[in-house]
């Protein structure tokens, strides 16, 4: 204890401040420390860089929140990818599921205007993606949602429910429905959850 207490004294003098005795041995001990700051090795912004959607994968360039820069292409080519029904399935839905919303606003500071998300951080990836390939931000008032269950830690997901009822497809471009279908639910999660429920998937050719 009396050495830990010296060891103490000698970090204040360095403005190093220190709560637990026990916190300096630990320390004493380690031979590597990794350290972050947002802002100057990440930017505190994630973004989609991947995906799988009808059995293919494909890249998503553009990094931040500007949905104007970087596109969607199959992975290893750059084609824009942004018309696959696949592409424009998975992204719709994932808005059906989402309450975050994408806009423009005026830094106070410099006066600049920039990109920002508002609502759930790990959604804001999800509605940049579905910009890019052009579903603007009214897309989703066109389909009435008729349910919510929110995120939840036991659950690890959240579900919606939207009124697709005289759609034959989910959007243009989009997969197919089958005839007479009036509900749609969208379900997005940790995957080792999800997958434990699915039974089907879509393919390329809309089957």
């Amino acid at each position: 204890t009396i050495s830990l207490s010296i060891g103490c004294s000698d970090m204040v003098t360095k403005n190093v401040l220190v709560r637990k005795l026990a916190a300096v041995e630990t320390l004493g001990s380690a031979s590597v420390i990794c350290s972050d700051k947002t802002g100057t090795l990440t930017e505190g912004k994630m973004t989609l860089v991947n995906m799988w959607s009808g059995g293919v994968a494909y890249d998503v360039e553009g990094k931040g929140f500007d949905p104007t820069v970087g596109g969607i292409a199959r992975e290893g080519t750059s084609k824009d990818a942004g018309g696959d029904m696949g592409v424009r399935s998975a992204l719709l839905a994932a808005l059906l599921c989402c309450n975050t919303t994408l806009s423009k606003v005026k830094d106070p500071e410099t006066g600049e205007e920039k990109w920002e998300p508002k609502g759930n951080s790990s959604e804001a990836p999800l509605v940049v993606a579905a910009r890019k390939i052009g579903f603007d931000e009214g897309i989703t008032k066109e389909y009435k949602r008729v349910l919510e269950i929110p995120f939840s830690s036991s659950r690890k997901m959240m579900l919606t429910v939207t009124d697709v009822s005289g759609r034959s497809e989910l959007c243009k471009g989009g997969m197919p429905l089958p005839e007479g279908t009036q509900l749609l639910s969208v379900c997005k999660g940790a995957p080792n959850f999800i997958l434990d429920f699915c039974t089907e998937q879509l393919m390329q050719d809309g089957s």
